[in-house]
């Protein structure tokens, strides 16, 4: 049995994991691959040189590679079943593997919603990204285009303005009149707002160079970019412990301070818990919660995770 299982291969279950095997836990992660939002990245061809601060990907790459030296403690593999039996859990891989453990790290993240047109996989990570935080910066005095109509949409395109050249922001539903965001959006010179569009293409060859959209009335839009960005609503992937453990009302673990969820010996990190797309932060919640969980261990286990 294990000491710990971390269920998730992005930045929050990688650190997790690293941090529990380095306190000497019986730990294993399982994940259909690593990467999480960091799993792809942005070529393009004459993107912005930023080297003036060590990134959340440079610092996770060298977690993962310690990972991949210890073979012992990971499985690839999607993870189909957790249950809690008793005092401790098992855990079920679609490959048919069963494995228990004394204590979970939920850190599944959340599943972008997809634009579904022409040219959205093709130009992924060649100009189209879902998050801002890990290659806005890219676009340093460009014009971009952002997807959507919630406060995660907003808030990116007024991060976009402090730097793009011009952002334009496309809405799919109208966007509420009387909240400060939407006007302080509407009132940034370098902001274009076009409301209830729907996008019906991303264009371009080898790099993104447009996006296409239509109104409502039929009419189209054709609006030269160099970057899109898509903030649909993100799902959290909870699936798994959605009958265990509670949610909220938009299907994230509810934790507590420590990370916490509801079931004893049970801890969630990263987007699975809320959307904050900082690779940084999720790096920090993976430690934080192997770390509680190594207390818990202590306390209801006693020697055997004893560092």
């Amino acid at each position: 049995m294990y000491d710990l299982i971390v269920i998730g291969g992005g930045p929050a279950g990688i650190t997790a994991a690293v941090i529990a095997i380095h306190r000497r836990l019986e730990t294993l992660i399982i994940a259909e691959r690593w990467g999480g939002q960091t799993a792809y990245f942005m070529d393009l061809e004459d993107a912005a040189d930023i080297h003036d601060m060590i990134t959340g990907e440079e610092l996770l790459g060298r977690f993962r590679q310690q990972l991949d030296y210890l073979d012992f403690s990971r499985v690839y593999d999607r993870v189909v079943k957790v249950s809690p039996v008793g005092d401790h859990f098992e855990v079920i891989t679609q490959d048919g593997d069963c494995f228990e453990t004394r204590s979970l790290i939920i850190a599944t993240g959340a599943k972008p919603e997809r634009l579904n047109v022409p040219g959205e996989q093709k130009l992924l990570g060649k100009g189209l990204s879902y998050s801002v935080v890990t290659h806005g910066s890219l676009f340093l005095g460009k014009d971009v285009a952002v997807v959507g109509t919630g406060r995660r949409a907003q808030f990116a395109a007024l991060e976009l303005a402090r730097y793009a050249h011009q952002v334009y922001l496309f809405a799919p539903e109208l966007l509420p009149a009387d909240q400060p965001l939407v006007t302080t959006l509407r009132r940034t010179e370098n902001v274009t707002i076009h409301e209830a569009v729907t996008v019906q293409e991303v264009r371009g060859d080898r790099y993104v160079d447009g996006l296409v959209v239509e109104a409502v009335d039929g009419a189209r839009l054709d609006v030269a970019v160099k970057g899109i960005f898509v903030k649909l609503p993100r799902r959290p992937n909870s699936e798994l412990v959605r009958d265990w453990l509670a949610l909220d009302e938009e299907g994230r673990v509810k934790v507590d301070l420590y990370g916490a969820a509801s079931h004893p010996g049970v801890f969630a990190a990263g987007d699975v818990t809320h959307i904050s797309e900082q690779v940084l932060v999720h790096i920090g919640e993976g430690a934080k919660v192997a770390i509680e969980a190594h207390s818990y261990l202590l306390a209801y286990w006693g020697e055997t995770a004893e560092a």
